[in-house]
């Protein structure tokens, strides 16, 4: 007795292997293919208007001020208020990613340097970025990490470690300053001598 047989086209063979080999994680040895990543906006333009602006939020959240009457402390108190200043951490803690992004420019053409000769022009930067991709990966990452901690310690309405990890964040973005921005800058020393008074 002969059993009728089917054959199977080539076509919806392979389909149905790749589907088995899917589902039982066998595309884990397939690459993923990258994004096709469209900067438009410049490293100027994510400075003013997503990182300078976040970092604002988590600075000025938590704050001390000594005033005549004496000291005045700031802090979010309620949900909400923490909520906001999440908001500000999880763009700074995201342009960092952006900032890596290959391809995007520091400044629109034919933008100059404001202060000549102690701030680099936007193709001397640029230069310098393409340069060494990995020192500023580097940089972009340190302020990732600091603005991370802000993260959790808002999450944990941990207003002392806000104020504290504000200053990492604070470091983090002088020390990609100092490389990239200014290098040029000389901070005067301060005088040594002893000021005499009452004579």
């Amino acid at each position: 007795m002969f059993r009728a047989s089917r054959l199977i086209p080539a076509g919806i063979a392979l389909l149905c292997t790749a589907l088995v080999l899917s589902a039982c994680g066998g595309s884990a040895d397939v690459p993923a293919v990258q994004p096709a990543f469209q900067p438009t906006a410049t490293v100027k333009d994510l400075m003013l208007s997503v990182v300078d602006p976040a970092a604002d939020v988590v600075w000025l959240s938590v704050t001390s001020l000594v005033t005549r009457d004496g000291l005045i402390e700031t802090a979010p108190e309620t949900d909400e208020e923490w909520n906001d200043v999440r908001k500000g951490a999880i763009a700074l803690v995201e342009s960092a990613n952006l900032l890596q992004i290959p391809g995007r420019h520091v400044a629109a053409p034919g933008e100059i340097s404001e202060v000549p000769g102690v701030e680099l022009e936007p193709s001397e930067m640029e230069e310098l970025i393409e340069q060494d991709r990995a020192s500023w990966n580097m940089r972009a990452n340190a302020l990732h990490d600091a603005a991370l901690e802000a993260l959790l310690a808002i999450e944990a309405h941990d207003a002392d470690k806000v104020f504290e990890v504000g200053e990492h964040i604070e470091r983090a973005c002088e020390n990609c300053h100092t490389q990239y921005w200014y290098p040029n800058e000389r901070i005067p020393t301060a005088p040594t001598e002893l000021i005499r008074t009452g004579e």
